[in-house]
């Protein structure tokens, strides 16, 4: 999977009140738990990186890929990162 082939949007119709969601190429919804891993697999990212990225502890990443809720704040800064990287 290429960078460019996921990403974190506003907008797509499954995107409610500005919350980013994960997209794949095709324009799909990914549920956050695949599209976390995913995102960490595709930029190269530990779990340490993402956490800092996003202002959590590790622990708070790891929750995040077995499928917990990510804060709006949280998604906010990875989508920053995502805008900038």
């Amino acid at each position: 999977m290429r960078k460019d082939s996921l990403k974190l949007t506003t907008d797509h119709a499954s995107s409610s009140y500005e919350i980013p969601i994960f997209i794949d190429q095709d324009s799909n919804p990914i549920d956050y738990a695949d599209g976390i891993r995913s995102l960490r697999a595709l930029h190269g990212l530990s779990v340490k990186d993402l956490a800092e990225i996003a202002a959590v502890s590790p622990r708070t990443v790891e929750g995040w890929e077995q499928g917990r809720p990510i804060s709006k704040p949280a998604i906010r800064l990875i989508s920053n990162y995502l805008d900038n990287d």
